[in-house]
């Protein structure tokens, strides 16, 4: 299969406004032509810096940053010709649709028949098309923002970058626009960097995920990959829901570990470039890996039942661990075994769906 070129390059990016302290510290980020990238993070980790960099309304402290192979770190946002969706809208409340989505095309200098024709194509593909002589206020948010969308659109660039663009919406017309986003990308071929703090929007729309923390990039690669396989104890802890229990590694035995929790059981997990004998791990296994057990095995975990919340379609079962640990586990609720708070409980799971990263780190 032949991998598409890399249309945006970030190499040794960093961003400092003090001198010392940097927001975003030696960063190499290559996307490739037609990817749907997601920068995710809490507040603070610096993604939105990184995207503002990438849009030139901030500038790095130093790296290069590259559009199509040519450098563009030191040209002004206008000049660069991306997209760019944000959070408020940032749509002229005294100009109608059709004008706000025609305004980047009025300032190239397009003629009046070629802005009527690209406006229309724009509000068609957001839908929009029946409101083009309303003004803002008259529209709701979710409408608001596919204008946002079509006025990033309507002058074609290759690249859209998108801040947080769905934070004020609610729940159903969010979840609703992440499929209209993601189609039009599609339909698109749009090279397009999304940042979030919404880690189900970042799963459900991204061909790559990068987790930030701290001003770098944690981990990089696929829904799957960081769900499935964390790199370490910040990933595994930040995205999703996630066990992540103190331990120590006893012995390593081929490609699993066995590993000592704080009360004393010892269990298995896959072993990872963090493992060594005698140190301290961390073992994150997701809730929905997590079974009650029928009966003892060699390594079955006892714990008590602390608490029970039904959900629908599943019980979480929280279970306190001789050591004083909680974990989760989930469960359908068609289970046939009651579990009331205070009742022992046997837990287990396959070794391989378990991962033993890092330690915590102590203060």
């Amino acid at each position: 299969m032949v991998q598409p070129p890399i249309h945006v390059g970030m190499t040794g990016i960093s961003k400092t406004y003090d001198g010392h302290s940097f927001v975003v510290r030696d960063l190499n980020l290559e996307i490739a032509k037609g990817e749907f990238l997601t920068l995710l993070g809490p507040s603070g980790s610096g993604k939105t810096t990184t995207l503002m960099m990438l849009a030139g309304f901030e500038y790095p402290s130093s790296g290069e940053i590259t559009l199509d192979g040519r450098p563009i770190q030191d040209k002004p946002p206008e000049k660069r010709n991306i997209g760019m969706v944000f959070q408020n809208y940032a749509l002229f409340p005294h100009m109608t649709v059709a004008e706000n989505v025609g305004y980047s095309l009025r300032v190239r200098g397009l003629s009046k028949e070629q802005i009527g024709a690209r406006v229309g194509e724009a509000l068609a593909m957001v839908q929009l098309s029946n409101l083009a002589q309303r003004k803002p206020t008259a529209l709701s948010g979710g409408q608001q923002q596919r204008v946002a969308l079509a006025r990033a659109l309507v002058f074609e660039p290759s690249l859209v970058l998108m801040d947080e663009p769905l934070g004020a919406l609610d729940k159903k017309l969010r979840e609703d626009l992440q499929l209209e986003i993601r189609r039009i990308a599609d339909r698109l071929d749009l090279t397009v960097v999304y940042v979030t703090h919404d880690q189900h929007e970042a799963l459900t729309m991204s061909d790559k995920i990068a987790i930030f923390s701290d001003g770098c990039i944690q981990q990089i690669g696929s829904a799957q990959e960081i769900y499935g396989c964390p790199a370490n104890r910040f990933v595994a802890e930040f995205v999703g829901d996630n066990n992540c229990l103190d331990a120590k590694v006893v012995s390593i035995e081929g490609d699993l570990v066995r590993a000592r929790l704080v009360g004393g059981q010892e269990m298995r997990a896959r072993s990872s470039v963090h493992s060594k004998v005698d140190q301290r791990a961390t073992i994150a296994i997701r809730p929905e890996s997590v079974r009650i057990a029928v009966q003892e095995r060699a390594e079955t975990l006892r714990g008590q039942v602390c608490d029970v919340i039904y959900c629908g379609d599943q019980f979480r079962i929280h279970v306190e661990l001789p050591g004083g640990e909680r974990l989760i586990a989930k469960s359908s609720s068609s289970l046939g075994v009651p579990m009331e708070k205070g009742r022992p409980v046997l837990l287990d799971w396959e070794p391989h769906d378990a991962w033993a990263l890092d330690g915590r780190q102590r203060n």
